[in-house]
């Protein structure tokens, strides 16, 4: 049950943010966890793309201009954008369903296959043949990213769609346990679609989880958990957010947004945690190798809501085990998950001093 959006409390003294030790859960307690999180049925709502990569080697500097020449040594698609949430929801035993728009071409059916095939529902995928499907391509050499390019369709979509997107935003809301937007700022994300899913939402009293981007902050409103990064809780705040002000930058977001909670993710700083009621608290990063953090924000948010359904979790242990799957995500390259197996290995190769049950 969704319980009302509270104001906001105003926290002035960086000394009330407490720090939570690094230690994990015990490895019965994150055995039972992570069998909690299978099964939820989640709606995702968002901007989905197709996420390229392009990997080889540079040898050369090109003879035309002073820029390297990568030698192709392979390629790949994968779903980007909210699909990568629903990647990291199925690979964690959720069954998620899609509400979003693509292009009529190649990308827009590799997506629909490709998500339908992993086990999403897709029935809510709406096709707007005056649209590309947004594609993010990115050439890398010798594990460095030297150039991205996009290719999407930002402006406003048919009203055709619009009321697809309607009824499939109808549709999916009653039967699912809960919501995550994931707003990528392509254009799905607008005020008339994200306050018809919030009321459809509210009346079934589900868990809505946003993923903010800074062209829409003046639309969002009563939800139960924002998790800006740092850059972007900078953006929603007016002022860049440092260690020194964060608790007011928690304060002011929640504010905002009249989200219950709020959860700024800070990359190699790990994340600040502000519940709805109780103090705020810091949590390093369990991360020990990085090699990119491509689509981290996805796992993140994905991890947190499938932990917050269930049954007496609380939001700063729903953020420990988001931050430990996010622990084996960045360790891996592009936009990748985390299966449950996974988390548990990754558990048992941190610290000897991590409590065991």
């Amino acid at each position: 049950m969704r319980p009302s959006c509270s104001g906001s409390v105003m926290i002035k003294d960086k000394k009330e943010i407490m720090k939570i030790s690094e230690d994990t859960f015990g490895r019965a307690q994150l055995e039972a966890l992570l069998l909690a999180l299978r099964g939820r049925r989640i709606l995702v709502f968002g901007d989905v793309m197709v996420d390229c990569f392009i990997r080889g080697v540079v040898e050369r500097i090109s003879p035309e201009a002073p820029v390297p020449v990568v030698s192709v040594r392979s390629r790949n698609n994968l779903p980007g954008g909210a699909a990568n949430v629903v990647r990291n929801l199925l690979a964690l035993g959720a069954c998620p369903e899609i509400v979003a728009l693509v292009g009529d071409d190649y990308q827009g059916r590799y997506l629909r296959d490709e998500l339908a095939v992993r086990g999403c529902g897709v029935a809510g995928l709406v096709v707007d043949a005056g649209r590309q499907t947004s594609v993010k391509t990115r050439i890398v050499a010798h594990q460095q990213q030297v150039v991205r390019f996009d290719e999407e369709t930002i402006e406003p979509f048919a009203q055709v769609s619009r009321q697809q997107l309607r009824r499939a935003i109808i549709a999916a809301c009653a039967d699912v346990d809960g919501v995550i937007i994931s707003d990528y700022g392509k254009g799905v994300v607008e005020r008339e679609l994200f306050d018809l899913l919030l009321a459809e939402a509210h009346r079934r009293k589900l868990l809505i989880a946003l993923d903010p981007k800074v062209a829409n902050f003046d639309i969002y409103h009563d939800v139960d958990l924002v998790t800006p990064n740092v850059v972007e809780a900078g953006q929603a705040c007016g002022f860049a957010v440092t260690a020194e002000n964060l608790p007011a930058a928690g304060a002011r977001i929640k504010e905002r947004f009249k989200s219950r909670s709020v959860i700024i993710t800070r990359g190699e700083d790990g994340m600040a945690i502000f519940p709805e009621k109780s103090a705020p608290l810091l949590l390093p990063t369990q991360a020990r190798e990085v090699f990119d953090v491509t689509g981290a924000g996805d796992t993140v948010i994905s991890v947190l809501t499938l932990a917050l359904l269930a049954q007496g979790v609380s939001l700063e242990q729903a953020a420990m085990l988001a931050n430990l799957v996010a622990g084996v995500v960045v360790g891996k390259t592009g936009t990748a998950t985390a299966s449950g197996a996974e988390v548990l290995a990754y558990h048992d190769r941190l610290e000897p001093h991590a409590p065991r049950s």
